[in-house]
């Protein structure tokens, strides 16, 4: 299995270029891939779990022969209330071999993730902010140690 993680994409490419996001798009396709061998075969919703941390809960929204649209997010159970966050719209493209963000949900006060969408709103445009986000969480993920 090819992985990438020699590949740091904001070092490759400049941010915010056409090919720094093309790289970062690849990038995310073969985390995703390591962490879900098989995810163009799913045809239903999957957990990750990690004995790290919280479980990586993948839903899928739309397939077809050449893409897919799915989210994929941590749930958090505080006062009986659930959160899920950060919530990431994915679509991923097997002809390509890319899977880029679409949208992000709301993300908390609190959140690790917001801070990295908005330590460099001023330098870097949406595009690079949504992926660069699915990047290093995915990153943080397979450092945990998930498995389908």
């Amino acid at each position: 299995m090819i992985l990438d993680h020699e590949i740091v994409p904001q070092s490759i490419a400049e941010p915010n270029s056409f090919v720094g996001l093309m790289t970062l798009y690849e990038s995310n396709y073969i985390k995703l891939n390591h962490l879900f061998p098989k995810i163009r075969q799913y045809d239903a919703d999957k957990s990750i779990k990690s004995p790290f941390g919280n479980d990586i809960h993948l839903g899928i929204s739309k397939k077809t022969k050449y893409t897919m649209i799915i989210s994929m997010t941590y749930s958090f159970e505080e006062s009986e209330i659930i959160e899920y966050e950060p919530n990431l719209i994915i679509k991923v493209y097997f002809d390509s071999r890319s899977a880029e963000v679409i949208s992000i949900g709301k993300l908390s006060k609190k959140s690790k993730l917001r801070d990295i969408t908005y330590q460099n709103k001023n330098i870097i445009n949406e595009l690079w902010r949504r992926n660069i986000i699915l990047n290093k969480w995915l990153d943080y993920i397979i450092d945990c140690d998930y498995s389908a």
